[in-house]
């Protein structure tokens, strides 16, 4: 319904944003990412939106971010994480770490945050690896990488640095973690997890 509003940061409180447009002032439950990256009270924003209508609550939810909307929206539709518990969640980490969270199955960094047991982090790491997975490997058509189908393992490792800098790595260090490396049997999945475990060092 609301794609974004555009206007006057009114006032900026924990998880809480009042942005003015026209004679109109709205609050948006926001995350303290976004609470952190917007200029201060008394600036122009734009805030990209998120509306959720329940039968005891209508809340308008705000990001800096498309990404981290579209984030915020791939939590809440796993089975036991509402809005709010996705906007705790997106405090607690940057959007890397919470995706890197997932695909390596890091049960403790997801219960860390508050609201979050073993079963919900299980069911997170269940019902979103694959799809961040594939969310972050770039798709090509025509390209060399297109080998990658006939088992080539350069366009399998192409693939996986594309996506290891998808998620903030630099080039170069990405590079250093393959370099000379034997990966075996390993899929664009396995190197993406083996490239994370050998970063994660550095």
């Amino acid at each position: 319904m609301f794609e974004f509003i555009e206007g006057e940061i009114v006032a900026k409180e924990l998880q809480r944003l009042v942005v003015k447009t026209g004679s109109i002032g709205y609050s948006l439950l926001v995350s303290n990412q976004t609470l952190s990256s917007l200029p201060p009270a008394g600036s122009k924003a734009l805030v990209y939106t998120n509306l959720q209508v329940r039968e005891d609550d209508i809340s308008l939810y705000g990001f800096a971010t498309k990404e981290e909307r579209a984030f915020f929206e791939l939590l809440i539709q796993v089975s036991g994480v509402g809005p709010k518990l996705a906007l705790t969640t997106l405090s607690a980490y940057p959007i890397v770490t919470l995706k890197k969270a997932i695909i390596m199955g890091d049960l403790a960094a997801l219960t860390s945050v508050a609201g979050i047991g073993k079963k919900t982090a299980q069911r997170l790491i269940l019902e979103l690896k694959d799809k961040l997975s594939k969310e972050m490997l770039p798709e090509y058509e025509g390209s060399e990488l297109a080998a990658v189908a006939a088992g080539d393992a350069e366009g399998i490792i192409g693939q996986a640095i594309e996506a290891l800098e998808a998620l903030g790595y630099s080039r170069s260090e990405v590079m250093k973690v393959f370099a000379g490396k034997e990966i075996g049997d390993l899929d664009v999945e396995g190197l993406i997890k083996f490239g994370l475990k050998q970063l994660a060092r550095f």
